[in-house]
């Protein structure tokens, strides 16, 4: 049984809680906070509750971090520091700096840092790696309403990482160039954003971030040369649409253009996102199968940082 402990009871590590109080495998022995108001989400009184992680750190095998990104550095940088395993929030920190200093710090210590990915783990990410051949345009959109509890980041950081991650991972070639716009909105940081990358194998992507949109969407579609695969991360459903023929009817009065495909659905195997990357987390601490790949999971971060500096967020 791997004993884990949640420090930050937001929205994010609210849902870490839960989802630990229902996986067999883990018991979660303590939650920090510093609103008591948070702590009252957790019902069992046999979970140690506080405002101070310090009070129960020795009594946990690794601790999931979901407070707000400034404090991640600090926080993380103590736990392993007491050989404590960390499944972190993304985003890891708010400079490429410390994010190396915290791999660096773990990798000692033979400790897992697990970045909060989640959407790796999301059932058709998973599958779409086994049918990516050559694609030459990655198109991705994440939008959804804005919500005061995530400004303080901006929409790069909030949300585009997630399709950052799965792009960079998906592309094995080198970034040759990035175009960026981005415009506040509801907060004094970038609530849209749209990014343009170019690789050096030629493969383009297309991302289009907004928390300033009034429907919530997970999208991502992948054109291939006789392939047009459609994701949607919110169904966890994957299409695969192949073109088989297609014609132009002139009339007298109009022009008609009638498109023929075959579209496939693939099956996936729809689970939680979460609670996977947390069995991932469990697993590699009860085997002791530590992955050390800090060049893969600051990546994301690099390249969010370098984005945010061309929309004049950074220094």
């Amino acid at each position: 049984m791997i004993k884990l402990g949640v420090i930050g009871l937001g929205h994010m590590g609210g849902y870490h809680a839960s989802v630990c109080q229902q996986l067999p495998n883990i018991q979660l022995i303590a939650v920090a906070d510093t609103n008591q108001q948070n702590l009252q989400k957790i019902k069992n009184p046999k979970i140690i509750t506080s405002t101070d992680f310090h009070q129960w750190l020795d009594k946990v095998n690794g601790v999931i971090i979901a407070v707000p990104t400034e404090a991640h550095y600090v926080i993380a940088k103590d736990c392993l520091l007491n050989n404590k395993h960390v499944l972190i929030e993304k985003p890891l920190t708010k400079n490429l700096t410390q994010a190396q200093e915290l791999f660096s710090l773990a990798q000692q210590k033979n400790l897992t840092l697990h970045v909060g990915h989640v959407e790796r783990f999301n059932g058709p990410v998973q599958e779409l790696k086994k049918i990516l051949n050559e694609p030459f345009l990655i198109e991705c959109h994440r939008m959804g309403p804005f919500i005061p509890r995530v400004q303080k980041d901006s929409v790069v950081l909030d949300l585009m990482i997630h399709d950052l991650d799965i792009v960079l991972n998906f592309v094995t070639s080198p970034i040759k160039s990035i175009s960026a716009l981005g415009k506040k909105v509801f907060s004094q940081n970038c609530d849209i954003a749209s990014v343009q990358l170019g690789f050096e194998n030629g493969v383009m992507a297309h991302l289009v971030s907004s928390r300033a949109s009034q429907i919530k969407a997970r999208t991502m579609v992948i054109h291939q040369k006789n392939e047009f695969i459609q994701l949607d991360f919110t169904t966890q459903d994957l299409l695969i649409h192949r073109q088989s023929s297609s014609s132009v009817h002139i009339g007298t009065d109009q022009l008609k253009y009638k498109q023929e495909s075959l579209i496939e659905r693939l099956f996936v195997h729809k689970d939680n996102p979460l609670k996977q990357e947390i069995e991932c987390f469990a697993n590699a601490i009860k085997t002791n199968t530590t992955r050390f790949s800090p060049e893969q999971d600051t990546l994301a971060l690099d390249v969010s940082l370098k984005i945010e500096k061309l929309l004049g967020l950074t220094s």
